[in-house]
This record gives C-alpha cells, sequence and structure tokens, in this order.
C-alpha cells in the first residue's frame, strides 16, 4: 500500500488561485485507508474549497490505473470538461495517470511517502524498498535492504552493540532479529549465504516492466 499524508492546505490554495471551477478525486484504496483521500477526505475537501465552484466529487477505485481512471472518469466527463483544474487525494502515480487521462491540470493535495505495511489504521510502516533483488527467503521475511540504515545485506555491520542498532539505538539490529527469527524456523544456515551487491545500474527511475505470456 502506498503511504500519503495531506499537503498543507494553503499550499493547495496556491495553486488554484485562478481556478473557478474544481472537480475533486479521491482514492478509494490507499488513500482511502490512510485516511487522506476517501470519501470522507473528499467531502471535507469540498467543504473547505465552498468558495470555489466545485463542478463534481468522485471517488476512483484505482486512480493510478489508468484503465480504470479512463473508465470511471467517463461519469464525469462533462463536468471534467468545464473544470479549470482537478484536485486530486491520491498518490503521486494517481496523479499523474488522471493528468494523462484527462489532459487536465491536475493539483496534488496529498505527500506520497513510501510502500506501507499497515499495522491498524494510522500507523503504517516501511518494510519494502522495491529494490528488485529480493532476499526474504534468505532472511526469514525481514527486509535488510529497508530496515537497516546501512542497507547491510550480508550479517550485521561492524557498528553492532549487542543486539542493538548503533544508529537508531532504540532499535534491535535487524541482522540480530534476521538470525533470531531463522532459528526459530530451524533455517541458521541461510545466515551464511551470500548476497551480491545491488547492481544499481539496473536499479534506476524512471523504470518500467513488461510481463509477457
Amino acid at each position: 500500500m502506498i503511504v500519503t499524508t495531506k499537503k498543507d492546505f494553503n499550499e493547495i490554495l496556491s495553486n488554484i488561485a485562478d481556478t473557478k471551477k474544481i472537480v475533486i478525486i479521491g482514492c478509494a484504496e490507499c488513500a482511502a485507508v490512510c485516511q487522506t483521500g476517501g470519501s470522507q477526505q473528499i467531502a471535507e475537501m469540498a467543504d473547505a474549497l465552498s468558495e470555489y465552484n466545485v463542478l463534481a466529487t468522485i471517488s476512483i477505485q484505482s486512480p493510478c490505473d489508468k484503465r480504470i481512471s479512463t473508465r470511471d472518469m467517463k461519469r464525469i466527463a462533462e463536468e471534467t470538461g468545464r473544470a479549470d483544474a482537478l484536485i486530486a487525494l491520491a498518490c503521486g502515480s494517481g496523479v499523474q495517470a488522471l493528468s494523462e487521462v484527462t489532459g487536465k491540470k491536475v493539483i496534488a493535495a496529498l505527500d506520497t511517502h513510501f510502500l506501507g505495511m499497515t499495522e491498524r489504521v494510522g500507523r503504517f510502516f516501511e518494510r519494502c524498498s522495491h529494490c528488485g533483488y529480493c532476499v526474504l527467503n534468505d532472511t526469514a521475511g525481514i527486509c535488510p535492504v529497508t530496515r537497516c540504515p546501512r542497507r547491510v545485506k550480508n550479517g550485521p555491520c561492524e557498528f553492532i552493540n549487542g543486539e542493538k542498532c548503533d544508529v537508531y539505538p532504540e532499535k534491535e539490529c535487524v541482522w540480530h532479529a534476521i538470525y533470531q527469527r531463522l532459528k526459530e524456523f530451524g533455517d541458521e544456515n541461510r545466515f551464511l549465504n551470500y548476497h551480491a551487491p545491488t547492481r544499481w545500474e539496473h536499479h534506476h527511475s524512471p523504470q518500467e516492466a513488461v510481463w509477457q505470456k
């Protein structure tokens, strides 16, 4: 899930200073879970912009999916055509997809942070860096690339302080946690498996992936 937070409202206002007619679009998936772009937040945004002419509001299941955005935006095609700008309560990918689908000026109302694991509403953790070289099978399902501040891929660094991380002394070293979990599974031998350094020439932006049947 993509974790987002609300932008400062004044930043949004500064981007629609010359705008009269707007459409507000929310995300019924990730942003809804983050309580940044669900139905309630769409309604709150409409109320906050009551001085503007809000032509329509819509919640799209996955704004980042151009197929879904294309389909759902047809429901408000007339209003979108008349709008000066669209306000998107969605992640950065959703904002860009909506821009490509509609050809309209799209104002991002959220800041996008990371691919997150949800513990409960309002509490999210970064657990995957989508690096393309997953070592989870050797690390008991715990990602050292993301959870180690130095991104060490082969055992603890020289600065480990007992069981603690020297960068964040209040936290357990991720490699200590990995070893303890491997012991629980009887897989300690995996701790000795060597993982080659990440080939950064393959980890570039923007990335594009194509799967063939």
